[in-house]
């Protein structure tokens, strides 16, 4: 599946602390969206603007 997500997540300058923990653990956006049923737009939004329960849902994630 490829995408906005995938779009945004390899070219973006702004990198919040979701994408960093996201690309430690090994996991694109879209991935993750997909695993949490969130469609893309609302995974884009989750990862810009991530609250502390985005952030625990992130961190919580198995390494890939």
């Amino acid at each position: 599946m490829t995408g906005v997500l995938e779009w945004t997540y390899m070219t973006s300058k702004k990198q919040t602390t979701f994408h960093k923990i996201a690309r430690e653990k090994g996991w694109r956006l879209v991935d993750i969206g997909e695993r949490w049923g969130v469609g893309e737009r609302q995974m884009s939004r989750i990862a810009n603007r991530p609250t502390r329960k985005d952030l625990d849902a992130v961190i919580g994630l198995p390494n890939k």
